[in-house]
């Protein structure tokens, strides 16, 4: 796909990198704005969406009143596959006074995600918290 650069190698480079950044930063936004408007979510790092750009596509959140591996747990049965747990991050974790022994959901989003994948994540999510 050409992404309208040109110019040198560097520059075709630099201007596809920016341009999945861009991507990322929107499926990024469209994942935290829908966890936010499930009620029993709580969404850690940056969720300002005029600081996407400060933060990486990889969302943390937990849900209330369920461990996160019973969260991920619901997500395998629905074919979706995330990560759950402190992920090393053992201070952070404290900080935020979570439980070390079960840390957060995680879904990381790339380039290659589509926003379809992003709704299917939300919808799926809205059934979990309600069963």
């Amino acid at each position: 796909v050409h992404l309208g650069a040109e110019g040198t190698p560097r520059d075709l480079m630099g201007s596809a990198y920016a341009s999945s950044q861009d991507y990322e930063h929107g499926l990024t936004r469209t994942l935290i704005e829908g966890l936010s408007r499930i009620e029993a979510v709580q969404v850690y790092g940056i969720t300002n969406s005029n600081r996407m750009h400060e933060r990486v596509p990889t969302i943390s959140f937990r849900v209330n009143g369920s461990a996160p591996s019973t969260i991920a747990a619901a997500f395998a049965r629905k074919g979706i596959f995330v990560w759950h747990g402190h992920n090393y991050a053992y201070e952070p974790t404290r900080q935020l006074g979570l439980p070390e022994d079960e840390g957060v959901v995680r879904i990381g989003l790339a380039h290659y995600n589509t926003v379809e994948e992003v709704d299917r994540i939300l919808a799926s999510l809205a059934e979990i918290v309600t069963n």
